[in-house]
């Protein structure tokens, strides 16, 4: 971001204004924004000409303007032309064209994302843009990855403590009374929202989210568009589509957004689906994020200073395992489970958390997991922190807590777990009885509640808000113009996933004309 004093004109007031800084430039020019729209006898009649002029200004001093200073500009532009939304992406893409990273343009992004989630434009119109912010995602994250001078990463940049002053611009049109990050960020989940609002927000993890809300609007528009397709064959083409488009993305914060959603069901998608619907739509994410090791997450289970950011993800990955395995089982779909049990044991999930830890205690200090299942390694987990080790950071003693509440409740108590082999079940080729060595009832049962209690605790964890700026009103709440290239399947492990599913897709109208069967032609 620049530095130093920054001088401006303001014709109308007959003077030129010094600002220390950006910052300074942005609150004031944001705060008198929210003035002037307020004022206006109507919605779109405020008086912007002097901002336009200003930051026209500003904009041209830059080769590659700052985030912050384009969404003022763009909200300028976009507040003379109210839902036209293809101008505002082809504005967007074009100031995001110099910037040598992939975040920022990603970044860029969220105010469209948001647009078309409040927009009452047709269902098609919609779903055109949304293809369309989809094919510019997929553009920007096939670009290589640039390095600053000093070989730091071009997109390891963090927002502008003004970045919230800029949520309150792009949200007033739609509420003045609810938290801004709620409206502009309507589909991010309350964690990915809090983690926003943390002052020093990485530009990546904003570009993630809105990568993570373009997709997940994108398989709601999807569920709307297959009225009269059966339930279990739109999970099939959901669950091949979003396959088919996670590898492409190939971003791990936005692995991560995805995971945080699941792990604080439901998802935020209630102003959008049924309640059914919002649970066909978490099984086609159980499916995607479970059942395939994609290689841009998967690294071969090493582990050093440089891949740090995976802990977080692979502790999800557990938790949401566990989640989606007693959620088949209370359904009565014992192989569903296994299939997430096995999934998980042969992932790199469970060498990544041993090597890890191992890494921490040094090699011997402690044994490894009795089984690489995911109720197996929880435990292990839950047992290193007694010893010391932090594995879940500042929730560990609440995690611990959790599951001795549980065991008290169920009756379980010390009982939970007796040996190795109360870990282990095989699902019969019937599907429908579950066995374990030892007594055929109690144990079983003892064993269920085991990962519940373990799934139940996991499930919360969720980022202590240290450092999260506080801000007024949020709460706990829950034929396009422009057209971009057609997605491309790259990953491996998702080609065998496509292979396994031969046949699955019908050709009901859950396929888009175009992007999805061009997506088909390009494997």
């Amino acid at each position: 971001m620049a530095a130093g004093s920054i001088v401006v004109d303001f014709p109308s007031m007959g003077a030129a204004l010094c600002f220390p800084s950006l910052e300074s430039l942005l609150r004031d020019s944001a705060s008198g924004f929210l003035a002037a729209v307020s004022a206006a006898p109507a919605p779109g009649a405020a008086d912007l000409t002097n901002f336009h002029r200003v930051f026209s200004r500003v904009l041209s001093g830059y080769p590659d303007p700052p985030l912050e200073a384009v969404w003022f500009f763009s909200a300028l532009t976009f507040h003379d032309r109210p839902d036209d939304l293809r101008s505002l992406l082809q504005l967007l893409s074009a100031f995001a064209a110099s910037s040598p990273g992939a975040a920022k343009p990603l970044a860029l992004l969220a105010p469209v994302v948001s647009e078309l989630f409040h927009s009452d434009k047709t269902r098609r119109e919609t779903e055109a843009l949304v293809e369309a912010v989809l094919s510019y995602i997929s553009i920007c994250c096939s670009r290589p990855a640039a390095s600053s001078t000093d070989g730091a990463s071009a997109d390891a940049g963090t927002l502008l403590p003004a970045f919230g002053e800029l949520v309150k611009v792009w949200s007033v049109r739609h509420s003045r009374d609810r938290c801004p990050f709620q409206v502009l960020f309507p589909l991010a989940g309350e964690e990915a929202r809090r983690e926003l609002m943390k002052e020093g927000c990485s530009v990546e993890y904003l570009a993630g989210v809105v990568m993570a809300e373009a997709f997940l609007l994108r398989l709601c528009l999807k569920v709307q568009n297959a009225t009269g397709v059966p339930r279990s064959e739109l999970q099939k083409e959901l669950t091949i589509w979003s396959v088919s488009s996670i590898p492409v993305f190939q971003n791990k914060q936005f692995f991560g957004v995805l995971l945080n959603m699941l792990l604080n069901s439901p998802l935020p998608v209630y102003s959008l689906l049924s309640a059914d619907d919002e649970i066909l739509v978490r099984d086609v994410l159980y499916d995607s994020l479970i059942l395939v090791d994609y290689s841009f997450i998967n690294n071969g289970g090493a582990v050093d200073q440089a891949d740090s950011s995976l802990l977080p993800i692979y502790l999800s990955r557990l938790v949401i395992t566990l989640d989606a395995v007693n959620e088949a089982r209370r359904k009565g779909d014992q192989g569903r489970a296994m299939s997430f049990i096995n999934a998980f044991s042969t992932s790199s999930v469970p060498s990544y958390l041993i090597k890890w830890a191992t890494c921490q205690a040094g090699f011997g200090a402690f044994s490894k997991p009795i089984a690489n299942t995911p109720q197996a390694l929880l435990k292990w987990l839950v047992d290193l922190e007694d010893k010391g080790i932090k594995v879940f950071g500042d929730n560990g003693s609440w995690i611990k807590g959790r599951i001795i509440y549980d065991e008290v409740k169920n009756g379980y108590g010390n009982r939970m777990i007796h040996s190795d082999a109360d870990l282990f079940f095989i699902d019969k080729p019937s599907g429908g009885e579950v066995m374990t060595k030892g007594s055929e009832n109690g144990e079983a049962e003892a064993m269920e509640t085991t990962g519940n209690a373990f799934m139940a605790a996991a499930q919360s964890m969720k980022v202590v808000a240290n450092g999260i700026r506080k801000r007024k009103g949020c709460g706990n709440e829950d034929a396009a113009a422009v057209k971009f290239v057609k997605y491309k399947v790259e990953d491996s492990s998702v080609k065998d996933y496509l292979s396994a599913a031969n046949g699955m897709s019908s050709g009901s109208e859950v396929e888009n004309p175009q992007s999805d069967d061009e997506m088909e032609e390009s494997d």
